[in-house]
Formats: C-alpha cells, structure tokens, sequence
C-alpha cells in the first residue's frame, strides 16, 4: 500500500516523492569565526608590540614639516619648481589624496555592521591622518619656496570659495 504523499509508481520503485520542508535553518562555522577573531586579536598585539610608542599629533606634524623643508633644500625639489608649478603640483597631490579618501570610505562602507567597530574606527584615523598630513606638507612647502600660505585654513576652502564667489566685493 501507498503511503499519503507518495505516487503509487514511486512506491514501487523506491524513490522518493519530496514535499516542501518549509525554511531550512543555516549553521555558523563557530570555530571558524572563533580562529578568525582569535588572530585579528594576535596581529593587532603584534602591531601594538611593533609600534609600542605611538607618534603624537604634534610630532607627527613637526617630523613632515622637517621632511618638507629638507626635501627643498635638495636640488630639483620645491625650489626648482615655480610657484605656479608647485601650486599645479599641490592640487594634483590634493585631488590624488581626495581619491584615495573616496576608496577608504567606499571599503569602509562595505565593512559589516557588526564586529568591525575597530577596523572602520582605524579606517577613519587613516583618513584623517591623510588629509593632515597633506595640508602640513604643502604649508611647510608653501613656506619653505618662501610663498605667503593660504589666509584661509585648507580645510575651510570650499566654503571659503564658495563664500567669496556669492560676496559682492
């Protein structure tokens, strides 16, 4: 005899008539995501280790502005540029740093919204530390090729652009 739920043709032939399960439940490889974290864990404590002394804000600022006034007493460096040429120099440095910032946000938009607090955290300090680092170098520059550095603060140029552009003076 058929059972309910199978054809009588499958019955005798052994196979087996499937009906909807409903949703099926997906298990999590927990030891696999425990190895993972375990050595994010390692290799930040090693990157720690490494860099046991972190660089302060303000010599980070003064080790760039250094470099930047030696790189200008090396022959062929900022002072053999024009200034109209280390301007066109800056804003092409200016727009590949922009472009490097769009690829940081865009990957630290892809980052899961969970458990990736840290790296998106660490995400956001590098760009930071870029555009920093851009606008101290191109000062020092600016001051070392012996140019009156912008009155206004790089960060607030667009808006200071577009402030001057609707004044009528």
């Amino acid at each position: 005899m058929a059972r309910p739920g199978k054809s009588a043709a499958a019955s005798t032939k052994g196979d087996v008539n499937m009906t909807d399960a409903g949703k099926v439940k997906r298990t999590i490889n927990k030891s696999k995501r425990r190895k993972e974290q375990a050595a994010a864990v390692k290799a930040s404590a090693a990157a720690a280790a490494a860099g046991a002394k972190r660089e302060s804000k303000k010599e980070r600022r003064k080790r760039i502005a250094l470099s930047a006034l030696a790189g200008a007493k090396i022959p062929g460096s900022a002072k053999a540029e024009t200034p109209d040429q280390l301007r066109q120099r800056h804003a092409q440095e200016w727009k590949d740093m922009k472009a490097k910032v769009t690829a940081l946000k865009k990957l630290r938009q892809n980052m899961p919204k969970k458990g990736s607090k840290e790296k998106k955290a660490t995400v956001a300090q590098e760009i930071k530390q870029l555009q920093e680092d851009m606008q101290v170098r191109h000062l020092a520059e600016l001051r070392a090729a012996g140019l009156d550095p912008p009155a206004v603060p790089m960060k607030k140029w667009g808006k200071a652009a577009a402030a001057d552009a609707m004044s009528d003076a």
